[in-house]
């Protein structure tokens, strides 16, 4: 295969960056998250060897979730479930997998890899289960404990991320997210979340150096995105806009309450298409974007967060070439993850390395 570009790698990866949701080894979600058991040598070097190859396929950052769900003191075989709070021995991993990104350089054109860190929470940590006043999480943890240890949790991440540089002196982490695919008015006490922890994520995560944000997630259904007579019920700003049902009404949630937007609206993007092309969805998506979160003040500048990795090599290229070709023509996207496992490719589809990062880039591919 010849690969054929009217711009350099060099310029690609300045221009638009392509990473990976890599936090397993693996497609058996539970037993191959890598964080839980960086410590263990075989796991280590099972990384290093995955992330060479990530960064000479193209990647210019990877992105790793990580789950805080279970009690300290409490025992587990499944490596996916990170301790509520953030063990020593978790720090550590994560300093040290931090450290390993930090060492890694293409072996062609010796581009380095960037790192971003998103924080969910199931389980103990599930602020989604019972309310502040009765008792929060699947362990009935009161509000003030519960906080206690959301603060903990995430001054430990914070900790060991902080002030990693690469060898050409660049800083390693970029954005740090509290949580991700916000949904303002769909999940339970998730106003509660935001207004009692968002507020000091963003605050001490500047303080180190950090870009402390949260992640959205748009309606990616074919009739909606192309749903020009859409009324909604209580923003006109979104009319003919559907896609951004659940950006508008978080980000309108913020200005609400007085907290800062991302400088970035990064998003989770799974389109669901039907006869449509993915280059027309993702336009439409992101110029719905432009037209109602501007109206709150929302900068046009765009990242996807998470997006689906199709099996089928032929609808997984249409795919990621829609998002390229938006990003090639109009600067507003301005980088890509997709998600590798669990569900990447739909539903109970998990993906294991290797990825073809190469179709998601800017690339134009011609047999010889």
């Amino acid at each position: 295969m010849v690969i054929v570009s009217s711009f350099s790698m060099t310029s690609l990866l300045s221009a638009y960056e392509v990473s990976i949701d890599y936090h397993a080894i693996g497609a058996n979600f539970t037993d191959t998250v890598f964080v839980t058991q960086y410590h263990i040598p075989s796991v280590r070097s099972t990384v290093l060897d995955q992330l060479q190859d990530i960064v000479n396929r193209g990647a210019t950052f990877v992105s790793l979730r990580i789950w805080f769900v279970t009690e300290r003191g409490m025992t587990t075989d499944q490596h996916w479930r990170a301790t509520f709070p953030m063990t020593e021995q978790e720090m550590a991993n994560l300093h040290q997998y931090a450290l390993d990104v930090a060492s890694i350089q293409s072996t062609f054109d010796g581009h380095r890899l960037h790192l971003d860190v998103g924080l969910f929470w199931l389980g103990a940590a599930d602020y989604k289960i019972g309310n502040p006043a009765t008792g929060l999480g699947q362990y009935n943890i009161s509000a003030s404990e519960f906080t206690s240890r959301v603060e903990s949790t995430t001054d430990s991440v914070i900790q060991a991320l902080a002030n990693i540089k690469r060898p050409d002196a660049a800083l390693l982490v970029q954005t740090v997210y509290l949580d991700g695919e916000v949904m303002i008015g769909a999940k339970a006490n998730q106003e509660w979340f935001m207004i009692t922890h968002y507020p000091r994520f963003l605050r001490i995560g500047a303080a180190a150096g950090l870009t402390p944000a949260i992640y959205f997630i748009v309606d990616g259904n074919e009739n909606h995105i192309l749903q020009p007579d859409y009324i909604d019920p209580q923003f006109p700003a979104l009319n003919g806009h559907r896609s951004m049902y659940w950006v508008y009404r978080t980000l309108n949630f913020l200005k609400t309450q007085q907290l800062p937007f991302p400088e970035r609206i990064d998003f989770s993007c799974y389109i669901n298409r039907n006869s449509s092309t993915y280059s027309n969805l993702t336009n439409r998506i992101l110029n719905d974007a432009d037209a109602a979160l501007s109206v709150l003040g929302a900068n046009k500048s765009y990242g996807i967060a998470e997006t689906y990795y199709f099996v089928n090599e032929t609808q997984r290229r249409a795919l990621g070439q829609g998002f390229a070709l938006e990003a090639v023509s109009n600067l507003r996207l301005e980088r890509l993850s997709f998600w590798t496992t669990p569900n990447a490719g739909g539903h109970g589809i998990n993906i294991a390395y290797p990825f073809e990062i190469e179709d998601y880039l800017p690339i134009i591919f011609l047999n010889p």
